[in-house]
């Protein structure tokens, strides 16, 4: 005899993975972005050094006009998404969706991996501007070239007068665990415990941050950077819950980003790039 066996569901919601958000990390908020949607930042040149005459009539040299350079950040990210939630079929699927749940699961699982991805890109898109993704040949990262890659790029930012303190390591999992298993040689009792409990925690100094291989560009696999080479404009972040707007019974989810990050010129040779191709 078939039997009828109950089928139950539950209202606890399976939550998917989800990215954790970088930006705090590898940005600053340096620039006031209130009323605004463009700023111009201003570099000035700096004199050339002479030897002092006691004689001549240009004691100190020749004198010219000091120079400025202008950049030009204009805001261009305006994102936005909407939904609705039918007072119905909420009510008949024990109110899993949760006006306020249903906006921080879009924080968690679109806005936060959305916004990484554009940082980083546009830090990979400036640094290799200015070959910065040329310190070290392209190749496919291993336990064997990982190490050496990472103080080859650490070397030449602070050849190139990049910031000394404070830098920061964006990678993918595949090179940590290259990482780990290469020549990665620790300097201290605290970093040979942290590696006994499989946490790397920085690296030659820099605070190592762990990504997914789809929020670093095409063949990224490693970005050495710091927080004052990229600022990012955080404009506008509005999310609404409309109970029983016109149309429709139940709630309209809606929410708008404007932002947008900006590599300074001056401070792109603190950036580092492995690329695997």
């Amino acid at each position: 005899m078939a039997q009828n066996l109950a089928t139950k569901f539950s209202p606890k919601v399976s939550e998917r993975l989800h990215s954790e958000s970088v930006v705090s990390d590898v940005t600053n908020k340096n620039y006031d972005w209130t009323g605004v949607a463009t700023i111009k930042v201003y570099s000035v040149d700096t004199m050339t050094m002479n030897d002092y005459s006691r004689s001549s009539d240009n004691r100190f040299g020749s004198a010219n006009e000091i120079g400025t350079t202008l950049q030009t950040w204009a805001l261009e990210q305006d994102r936005s998404f909407t939904g609705t939630i039918d007072t119905l079929n909420s009510s008949q699927s024990q109110g899993v969706t949760k006006p306020g749940e249903v906006i921080a699961r879009q924080l968690r699982e679109e806005i936060v991996p959305e916004v990484n991805t554009y940082v980083l890109q546009t830090i990979v898109t400036a640094g290799a501007a200015a070959n910065r993704d040329d310190i070290v040949a392209d190749a496919a990262t291993s336990s064997s070239n990982a190490f050496t890659n990472f103080l080859d790029i650490q070397a030449n930012i602070s050849d190139n007068l990049g910031m000394q303190k404070g830098r920061v390591a964006v990678m993918t999992a595949n090179y940590y665990n290259m990482l780990k298993q290469g020549g990665f040689v620790l300097d201290s009792e605290s970093a040979y415990r942290d590696r006994k409990s499989g946490n790397l925690g920085t690296v030659d100094g820099c605070k190592v941050v762990i990504v997914t291989s789809s929020e670093l560009p095409a063949n990224t696999d490693l970005i050495i950077t710091h927080e004052d080479v990229t600022t990012f404009a955080d404009v506008l972040t509005d999310y609404q819950t409309l109970k029983n707007p016109k149309g429709i019974s139940g709630y309209l989810i809606q929410g708008r980003l404007a932002y947008d990050a900006f590599v300074d010129i001056n401070k792109v040779n603190c950036i580092g790039i492995h690329k695997t191709a």
